[in-house]
């Protein structure tokens, strides 16, 4: 009971490398090598939808798409793809092109599939150590800063504190919640940027909650017997 009590009393944030975002394209590698093994009459198909997954995946990591830059994005797909059969009905290359795309004979084993898949398991698994050793926690009267293998520590009021979000990227938010948080903290010339952290929507929520419960401690003495009385009142100080 204590342990929930003190979980719902602070909230951990970690930064993740960009490569978290490459999930579907690991889950892809292992469907599509099972996919192989059972049903190899599949493999051309399957290795051309892989390819596209990847390619559409390392997008995601490679560009930003805020949410003005994605509705560009989708007016131009739109338009190409009406220019495109426009320019069909009088040229016809969509047959040709169709014949080409059949053509290209883009295999793989289900080793190689298995392989990525793999690979990129164990890179989400350092990943997941690694953020381990460097990751920022808040409470309702201080945020602390958590580094290197000996557990470094920095520790900053939350008095005055400022925590802002963005999503930068529209896509990275759908594939995992993810944004920008940028902490504010009194006396620091420069803000503090967390790039790529996942579920930022509830870190946010929770953020707001513990800010708003800040303890203030406020002793005084009462009549000639010089006793301190210690009262607590909650502080709403989140911006």
């Amino acid at each position: 009971m204590a342990s929930q009590s003190s979980t719902s009393n602070k909230v951990i944030i970690r930064s993740w490398p960009k490569l978290i975002f490459l999930w579907p394209t690991a889950l892809a590698a292992f469907f599509f090598g099972a996919m192989t093994q059972f049903a190899p009459e599949w493999a051309n198909g399957l290795g051309g939808i892989f390819l596209v997954i990847l390619a559409l995946n390392l997008v995601v990591i490679t560009f930003d798409f805020p949410r003005s830059t994605s509705l560009t994005v989708f007016v131009l797909i739109i338009t190409a793809v009406l220019a495109l059969i426009l320019i069909n009905q009088k040229f016809s290359i969509i047959e040709p092109l169709e014949r080409w795309v059949s053509s290209l004979e883009i295999t793989a084993s289900r080793d190689f599939y298995l392989g990525i898949g793999i690979v990129m398991s164990l890179l989400f698994v350092g990943m997941a150590i690694v953020t381990r050793f460097d990751y920022w926690v808040l409470t309702s009267n201080e945020l602390i800063h958590y580094t290197g293998l000996l557990g470094n520590t920095q520790r900053f009021s939350t008095a005055g504190l400022k925590i802002n979000t963005e999503v930068s990227d529209v896509f990275e938010f759908v594939l995992a919640g993810a944004g920008r948080i940028i902490i504010t903290i009194p006396g620091n010339p420069e803000p503090v940027t967390l790039d790529n952290v996942p579920r930022i929507s509830h870190l946010l929520r929770r953020s707001k909650e513990i800010l708003s419960r800040r303890v203030v401690k406020i002793a005084g003495s009462q009549g000639g017997g010089g006793g301190e009385d210690t009262a607590t009142q909650m502080a709403r100080e989140y911006d």
